[in-house]
């Protein structure tokens, strides 16, 4: 079976590179939104949050498990602190489900197509946040 093949390494650099995306894109927006006088519990924990997979990449399993978990929290946290700006962490959710499939070791066609709908998923929102960043640096 393929997927117990890569069972033991740790993740492939394609999903470490799809949640660290996940980690780096909502922060120059949340940074604004934070300027803005929103809650800063809404914004900084799931940042906090999202820190967990790129850091669990060593070892597989757990940061598949963590990519999952924090998917589904995420997803939720974003549509019920829309008012707080928490909607900003909904790309960073899909992507972490991207991220969980992006492996070409365990999963060869699905990780090619799970690693272009990442790449989909996180254009627009990386125009938002280099506007935000622009924006916060004055510019």
């Amino acid at each position: 079976m393929a997927g117990s093949a890569a069972a033991g390494r740790g993740a492939h650099p394609w999903q470490w590179g799809i949640a660290l995306a996940a980690l780096i894109l909502p922060v120059p927006l949340a940074a604004e939104l934070l300027a803005a006088g929103r809650s800063p519990f809404v914004l900084i924990a799931p940042l906090l949050l999202l820190a967990a997979p790129p850091a669990l990449r060593a070892h597989r399993a757990r940061f598949m498990t963590s990519c999952v978990a924090l998917a589904v929290v995420l997803f939720w946290w974003s549509l019920f602190g829309l008012g707080d700006g928490a909607l900003v962490f909904l790309p960073s959710s899909l992507l972490l489900l991207c991220a969980n499939f992006a492996d070409p070791r365990a999963y060869p066609t699905p990780a090619a197509v799970f690693t272009f709908a990442a790449v989909i998923i996180g254009v627009l929102p990386a125009v938002a946040s280099l506007a935000a960043a622009v924006h916060l640096l004055g510019g």
